[in-house]
């Protein structure tokens, strides 16, 4: 599974509100800007996440967009599929009607459990734990089981990913 340009930008303009923002509404340009990342790109997002209710818009000359929730109470997972749509690794596995053969595939089960598996690995990380948990710009490896969640999910934000 490839995580798309669409949605590491998504997780790039939370984090960069999270960490940047507050109380005070940031502005998209202000934001494209650090992220560099194409103002048009974000205004594009932007819409996915105002209508997940991720981010709300403060109108006026001062106006921008902040969160709706703390950092902590924002799933990596649920950015993700704001922006992209529900995770689903092989068609089948949402829409049983999507192959003629996914009432008796062998594959099916095999699919839906790591369909299962990216989806919860996604929401065990938050906002917060990014912002509080900054990459050493080494791209560390985890051992499983480590706890360093900044060190994965930072990997992911990273436009380098691949």
């Amino acid at each position: 599974m490839k995580i798309s340009t669409r949605a590491r930008y998504a997780l790039r303009l939370m984090i960069d509100i999270a960490r940047n923002g507050g109380e005070q509404p940031l502005q998209l340009k202000d934001i494209a800007r650090r992220q560099g990342i194409s103002k048009r790109y974000l205004e594009q997002i932007v819409i996915s996440l105002k209508n997940n209710l991720m981010i709300r818009g403060v109108p006026g000359k001062s106006g921008g967009y902040i969160l709706t929730r703390r950092p902590e109470d924002i799933r990596v997972g649920a950015i993700i599929e704001a922006a992209l749509g529900p995770i689903n690794v092989v068609d089948c596995v949402l829409d049983r009607d999507a192959c003629m053969k996914s009432d008796f595939c062998e594959c099916r089960p095999v699919y839906a459990l790591i369909n299962d598996r990216v989806r919860n690995a996604l929401n065990e990380f938050t906002l917060s734990d990014i912002i509080n948990h900054p990459s050493d710009g080494a791209g560390a490896s985890v051992e499983p089981g480590a706890r360093t969640p900044g060190y994965i999910i930072t990997d992911l934000c990273s436009s380098d990913f691949r």
